[in-house]
């Protein structure tokens, strides 16, 4: 039998009020009757989870606590008394978080992340202070390795976070990309382990396994946006973590691979499908007012250069930007898929605005500092 943890036991005698079931060294655990079921007989055994009162006696109960010992989670104090403060942890007697485990003054109703574990009487209590039970060194982690989080703890650098319940690590500030609180619950990966061994954490995969699902979801924002999405390469990276959740480097490297692809058009303000009649539209959009171009209409109008080139021999012209006009090449000087080659390895690599055709330069070679 294990204090604080789920576990089967057999039934030894059925009483009007208890159930009497074996734990072990001819130790004997009570259960309410009426968590049981009815038709449990002594020799049948049942999933319960162990704990103990307050003279240290155990207790059983089919109830299923929110977090089990050895384990963290974010519970919310109900009580606090000259013992301390309680946790509500999802069974009838809550749990104990001693005044000398709390790394800062509590209040009731608010949440606190803690640590369950079995303290020297042998009774179950929670813990906040976190960094005095679990250890910010590991090796037996690796990189890009998924993992769960508890986010624990502000700091100047970034948010500390219990990583699988059993070590303590960091996400930077400047590579989170969504709003994240303390408290919660996330999927992360070891971005590296230090020289000195802590642990580094990421909320996002290395970037190659990022890339298909961040191209898809920018697709899918196209198609559901009448074929447009108002960023570009040159967008803000606020502006873009806000609407995906990921770095500027990963969405230019996205916008590349799409680019590349010639599934979408990239303007200097925004991009495009380049396949217009892909992109849904809603029942009360008029043909007339969709970003759907017919050829003819296309070839009247100077095309961007920063079009992808058809796939067949052929010149096709490129969908017309919406709204501005912009001469030149649409995705500005800086723009890195200018110098895109054609896959059919087609020397006409889309339309010439003023700025020329780009397609015999060589990369500019410049790190992305975003």
């Amino acid at each position: 039998m294990q204090i604080g943890h789920t576990q089967e036991l057999t039934v030894l005698e059925r009483n009007r009020n208890i159930l009497l079931l074996d734990g072990g060294d001819g130790v004997t655990v009570p259960l309410p009757v009426d968590e049981a079921d009815a038709s449990l007989e002594a020799g049948d055994s049942l999933s319960v989870f162990i704990f103990v009162d307050a003279s240290g006696k155990p207790l059983a109960t089919t109830r299923q606590p929110l977090v089990e010992r050895d384990q963290c989670a974010s519970l919310k104090v109900v009580d606090i008394t000259n013992a301390g403060a309680f946790l509500d942890w999802g069974l009838s007697k809550n749990l104990l978080l001693p005044f000398a485990e709390q790394r800062r003054p509590l209040e009731i109703g608010r949440h606190e992340s803690v640590l369950v574990y079995l303290d020297k009487s042998g009774r179950l209590a929670a813990t906040s202070r976190l960094d005095h039970h679990l250890p910010e060194i590991a090796d037996d982690f690796r990189p890009w390795q998924e993992v769960s989080l508890l986010i624990y703890q502000r700091t100047d650098l970034g948010l500390k976070a219990v990583v699988d319940n059993r070590a303590l690590g960091l996400l930077y500030k400047d590579e989170i990309f969504q709003n994240i609180r303390v408290g919660e619950e996330h999927k992360g990966y070891i971005k590296r382990l230090r020289h000195d061994g802590r642990i580094d954490l990421s909320l996002q995969p290395l970037s190659k396994a990022l890339q298909p699902e961040l191209s898809d979801a920018i697709i899918s924002y196209l198609q559901e946006n009448d074929g447009v999405c108002e960023l570009s390469d040159k967008s803000s990276p606020e502006a873009i973590q806000a609407l995906f959740k990921v770095s500027k480097k990963n969405f230019k490297k996205a916008l590349s691979t799409l680019y590349r692809e010639r599934r979408i058009v990239i303007h200097a303000e925004h991009i495009e499908l380049a396949d217009p009649s892909a992109a849904v539209t809603s029942p009360s959009t008029s043909p007339s007012t969709s970003h759907s171009t017919s050829p003819s209409t296309s070839a009247s109008t100077s095309a961007p250069t920063s079009a992808p080139a058809p796939a067949s021999g052929a010149k096709a012209a490129a969908p017309q930007a919406r709204g501005k006009q912009h001469s030149g090449n649409a995705s500005g000087d800086r723009n890195p898929w200018k110098n895109a080659k054609p896959r059919s390895g087609n020397s006409n690599s889309g339309g010439s605005g003023s700025g020329g055709s780009s397609s015999g330069r060589k990369p500019s070679g410049k790190k992305d500092r975003h």
